[in-house]
């Protein structure tokens, strides 16, 4: 007769499976996702500027639903677009023109996770 068939799927620790049921003769499909490592990557890790400073970019590489945040660590570096995200993203952000001493100064921004160097020569 007619009625509802109970099934359960285990947890997936893994990748994503697919699996098969044969119900009444008839098959049944069923998929499940796969855990996802999130694992974030940025391009370039440092950069240098004058001391005029100026606008640039960081590219952030991410599976897709993983989320990251961007965060300047220094109040000469400023972030205007793009702080934060899941995925593939890019970062924008802004460093300050540099008026004082002493010859060099270093920042950093940290991005999905990764430190973000900043190097900025009078």
């Amino acid at each position: 007769g007619n009625g509802p068939v109970d099934y359960s799927v285990d947890p997936n620790s893994g990748t994503a499976r697919n699996g098969t049921m044969t119900i009444a003769t008839k098959t049944f499909s069923v998929a499940q996702d796969g855990v996802v490592t999130c694992t974030f990557f940025i391009s370039p890790t440092r950069v240098s500027f004058a001391a005029a400073g100026g606008p640039a970019t960081v590219d952030v590489t991410a599976p897709q639903g993983c989320a990251w945040t961007a965060v300047s660590n220094v109040s000469w570096i400023s972030i205007t677009g793009g702080a934060s995200g899941t995925g593939n993203r890019v970062v924008s952000y802004s460093v300050a023109v540099y008026t004082g001493k002493p010859k060099n100064r270093n920042g950093t921004m940290t991005i999905a996770g990764a430190n973000f160097s900043v190097k900025q020569s009078k």
